[in-house]
């Protein structure tokens, strides 16, 4: 007998992030999968870029270019990016990062860099105020945030950033002890699309 918690039929007919509205949103990509695995697991393996390589054939490899220190500077954090400095592998609120991408599978080898920054991360036990209260009423984002993990990022940097607008969420949702649902979409906008 399976615990699972039934969730609303997702995705809804439109979706939208904190960055990209739903009347702004252009080219909406989404997807969703069940795991039988808890979700803590899954979302730290989503979070840990070193166990890419295992799981990503689309992104293989990820660079971090500067994150948060874990040292507080007057309540701020500060950004541990000095030259040679070594990142942690694991993304955490504000870490800039590159994402090696594979965009023709019949060419492995060549990579497109994305470089993004991570938006927001929360968990159940510490729950983000990143997304208005208004915004996580709209079907796009799982209202029960003591059974979700989640992380977003956006385009940060370079020429796409001036005419692109983009923003992917993961949600990772707790169904049972063992089991969890992960849901991905990203909404593009903006004069490059």
């Amino acid at each position: 007998m399976s615990s699972a918690v039934p969730l609303e039929p997702w995705p809804p007919k439109s979706l939208s992030t904190v960055l990209v509205s739903a009347s702004e949103t252009i080219l909406p990509s989404y997807a969703s999968t069940k795991i039988s695995a808890p979700a803590p697991l899954v979302f730290s393996t989503l979070l840990d870029t070193s166990t890419y390589p295992e799981w990503n054939t689309w992104c293989p490899s990820v660079t971090i270019a500067a994150q948060p220190d874990a040292n507080f500077d007057n309540g701020s954090p500060t950004t541990a990016s000095s030259p040679g400095s070594q990142h942690s592998p694991v993304l955490q609120k504000d870490t800039h990062f590159t994402l090696h991408v594979i965009m023709d599978a019949s060419k492995p080898s060549k990579t497109t860099d994305t470089h993004l920054r991570v938006t927001d991360i929360s968990i159940p036990t510490k729950q983000s105020d990143y997304i208005p209260v208004p915004l996580l009423q709209s079907p796009s984002f799982t209202q029960n945030l003591a059974k979700v993990y989640r992380v977003a990022w956006t385009v940060e940097g370079g020429f796409v950033a001036l005419g692109l607008r983009s923003e992917r969420f993961h949600e990772v949702i707790v169904l049972g002890q063992e089991e969890c649902e992960v849901r991905t979409w990203e909404c593009l906008g903006g004069i490059l699309i």
